[in-house]
């Protein structure tokens, strides 16, 4: 195999790894959300916005430093929170800090959250995507769109627009799943044997 046409098989490869979509609302209602792992962007603050809501329910979020075992007090209370309110969850992060962001139902009395092991029923409910910073509410900056449910499983729709939320310098933890790393390792060896017989030749 040629070194052009390893490289081209590399490209291939890396083409078809799995996206992460920017889609608001969630595409795939009825369906539990992707588990990703959310960390600090950078040192300094971390900055939430209220984006709306569709419960009926009372809720109130809270955002965990997990890695230095901080949680923040629990606002915006979805009922009376006008969109656009930003709130500073915390001014001490450190970058690469993971972050977890939970729910509290004041109605039912249930903490829902984005680490599924801290969630009443144990699966996730945040579902997590990218966010321009148009075509919400004014005042809210780019950032990452917390979409919450708010009601546990059985007996949630999975919709995850009964609170939402923008998160500004929080980033989506991007180290590669197992699988992806096997195949790039895999394509990188190809290149380098073909490299290697062309050199030889």
């Amino acid at each position: 195999m040629s070194a052009r046409r390893a490289g081209y098989l590399l490209l291939l490869m890396l083409a078809s790894l799995p996206l992460w979509a920017d889609a608001i609302p969630y595409p795939d209602a009825g369906t539990i959300a992707p588990t990703v792992t959310l960390i600090a962007g950078a040192t300094g603050n971390i900055t939430g916005y209220f984006y709306g809501f569709s419960a009926s329910d009372t809720d109130e979020v809270q955002m965990c430093d997990v890695t230095q075992s901080y949680c923040s007090p629990y606002v915006f209370d979805n009922q009376t929170t006008a969109p656009g309110t930003s709130f500073v969850f915390d001014s001490l992060v450190t970058a690469g800090d993971v972050l977890v962001f939970n729910l509290e139902n004041l109605t039912t009395g249930n903490v829902l959250s984005s680490d599924p092991g801290a969630s009443a029923d144990l699966i996730n409910h945040a579902y997590v995507t990218p966010y321009s910073g148009t075509g919400g509410p004014a005042g809210i900056p780019a950032g990452i769109f917390v979409g919450m449910e708010d009601l546990t499983v059985p007996g949630s729709d999975l919709d995850y627009n009964d609170d939402q939320f923008v998160f500004t310098n929080v980033a989506v933890n991007s180290v590669p799943e197992p699988a992806s790393l096997i195949l790039l390792a895999t394509s990188m060896l190809a290149i380098g044997l073909a490299a290697k017989r062309k050199l030889q030749a």
